[in-house]
């Protein structure tokens, strides 16, 4: 049985369709105690469609309203997964303030206004000058955004611009990655165990198993596990696999949070 599920996307998100209802009571119905809601919030993007123009009012109405009426049988969190660019992180910083936010996941998702699945960006890039560029954005944001509690799909990088792309090349990138950890155990952050990677064709978590054990070696501690899912039916899918992993690492808590705060729930 697993406690929660932290990375779920509904009708708000510019890229999903799913009913909030019927994400709670499938949630409900796989004996979840714990969900967030935790749909995009992105801005500054070359090419972004209105479908992707949140309310952010209407959201947080909707999702507090929906925590009211199914408190009885679970506890739902209001997330959003912010697609932090660097010249975005002041607007961020000022808008999330205005909302009671329980958890927020940042993730890379474009740089320099370039969405990653577009392509635009690989272009010219062999497989280790891309990461090293996601890597070194992804340094440069936690360094300098702070209105976060998790980084979502830590290397997700491999997912976009085809099979010469696909593969972690971690070794050759392990200097930055560690400065990135340390920057978010520094910062009292943490990050997730993404499950969408196996429904993308990547066989594997986000991050990469040797991250997540980097992680905690260097003294992490606040961990969650999300499925990414954009349907009802892909909550928690793959999560035995992150929680194998957990065991495997020693690890015996995962994160829950409550207006930004973490507190920490036993593995059973």
């Amino acid at each position: 049985m697993f406690y929660s599920d932290y990375h779920i996307h509904s009708r708000f998100s510019g890229d999903c369709n799913e009913d909030l209802d019927e994400i709670i009571k499938k949630s409900i119905g796989l004996g979840l105690r714990e969900i967030a809601i935790t749909d995009h919030f992105e801005k500054d993007m070359i090419n972004l469609s209105k479908e992707w123009d949140i309310d952010l009012n209407k959201y947080s109405e909707e999702i507090l309203r929906l925590k009211e009426k199914y408190r009885k049988d679970i506890d739902i969190k209001l997330g959003l997964e912010v697609g932090i660019q660097y010249q975005t992180i002041d607007f961020f910083e000022k808008e999330l303030k205005k909302y009671p936010l329980d958890f927020v996941i940042a993730s890379s998702h474009g740089i320099n206004r370039y969405d990653l699945s577009v392509g635009v960006l690989q272009e010219g890039k062999t497989r280790d000058e891309m990461q090293d560029l996601y890597f070194r954005t992804v340094l440069k944001n936690v360094e300098n955004y702070k209105k976060f509690n998790v980084y979502g799909h830590l290397d997700f990088v491999t997912r976009y611009g085809g099979a010469k792309f696909r593969g972690m090349n971690i070794e050759n990138h392990m200097d930055v990655i560690e400065k990135i950890l340390k920057g978010l155990i520094d910062k009292g952050k943490g990050i997730e165990i993404n499950t969408s990677g196996y429904r993308y064709g990547e066989n594997r978590v986000y991050p990469d198993f040797d991250i997540i054990k980097k992680y905690f070696d260097l003294g992490g501690e606040i961990i969650t596990i999300g499925s990414d899912s954009h349907r009802k039916d892909d909550i928690t899918k793959d999560f035995k696999v992150a929680y194998e992993i957990l065991e495997k690492l020693g690890v015996k808590y995962i994160s829950s949070f409550e207006k930004m705060e973490p507190s920490f729930i036993k593995i059973k």
